[in-house]
């Protein structure tokens, strides 16, 4: 049992922000709805060997392999989270 003055990581980690990684963006799927967080490195290796590129055509404007579900699908990409 943990007293007043001890820390429960279970509650830290539940009211504690995000942390930001360095080098990183944040892809966000249209078929399963995900947000995942992703390194530039891991970004181009989802994008290998084709993906699209068309953004003023949808608000998801990126084709390729999405990081959650594994799927090719249309996905967003969030540089400034």
């Amino acid at each position: 049992m943990t007293g007043p003055g001890s820390s429960a990581p279970g509650k830290h980690a539940l009211y504690s922000a995000s942390e930001k990684r360095a080098m990183a963006c944040t892809v966000e799927c249209s078929a399963c709805r995900e947000e995942t967080r992703v390194s530039y490195i891991e970004l181009a290796a989802l994008m290998f060997p084709v993906h699209f590129h068309l953004p003023l055509v949808k608000y998801h404007h990126s084709w390729f392999r999405c990081p959650s579900c594994g799927k090719r699908t249309w996905l967003r990409i969030h540089i400034d989270r």
